[in-house]
């Protein structure tokens, strides 16, 4: 059920942002043909079909358990990594303010993730997209919109999964299962972080929020 409403809510703020114009003119500014948005999609959708597992990782706490296997799910991890290049091929922002505004993106994201005993890591995103989206207009006004898409994923990735990896190991309910980083495919935090997160910096920008 938390999956439809997500998938839901996710539509419907994606709807908003075409609405108010954001969705187009972020297509327009990176110069994305629609061939190329046709196939980044078709990537993402196939991709979050499929799941790589990586290794094991044994419980700290229940020394009899069985391992928890983890893996990455490429639609959900990989693939945003595959867009943040194709991005940085469009725009190119200092790489001093790549590491600047994923680091604080990181420090938001850390602690409003969570550790649930059935799903494993819950990820909020609204930390990370307005962090992202204001960072980047402050730091390179000329070269916003893939800044605040690479903090966004790179501060999601590291803050919500990679940080998080060694408490999964004391959860018990959690052994001889396998957690995908980016499990949610195209309704992951780590693909969604970075879009609305450019959506949301050209929102305030045609705002004059800065």
């Amino acid at each position: 059920m938390t999956r439809y409403f997500n998938a839901l809510a996710t539509l419907a703020i994606f709807a908003i942002f075409l609405k108010l114009g954001s969705l187009t003119s972020v297509i327009n500014k990176l110069q994305i043909g629609q061939q190329e948005l046709a196939v980044g999609m078709g990537l993402a959708t196939l991709g979050s079909l499929l799941g790589l597992q990586l290794f094991s990782l044994e419980s700290t706490k229940h020394k009899h358990t069985p391992p928890i296997k983890l893996g990455v799910n490429l639609g959900g991890s990989v693939v945003p990594l595959l867009f943040l290049l194709f991005f940085f091929n469009q725009q190119s922002p200092q790489i001093q303010h790549v590491f600047i505004l994923t680091a604080l993106v990181t420090a938001v994201v850390y602690p409003m993730t969570r550790m649930d005993r059935q799903r494993g890591m819950v990820i909020y995103l609204f930390g990370a997209v307005i962090s992202a989206a204001l960072g980047a207009l402050i730091l390179d006004p000329n070269n916003y919109l893939v800044l605040a898409y690479s903090a966004a994923v790179l501060g999601t990735l590291i803050g919500g999964d990679l940080l998080h990896l060694l408490q999964l190991k004391k959860l018990k309910e959690m052994s001889n299962r396998t957690v995908f980083i980016g499990g949610g495919g195209i309704l992951d935090a780590i693909f969604l972080s970075g879009l609305m997160a450019m959506m949301t910096a050209e929102t305030f920008q045609q705002m004059q929020f800065l």
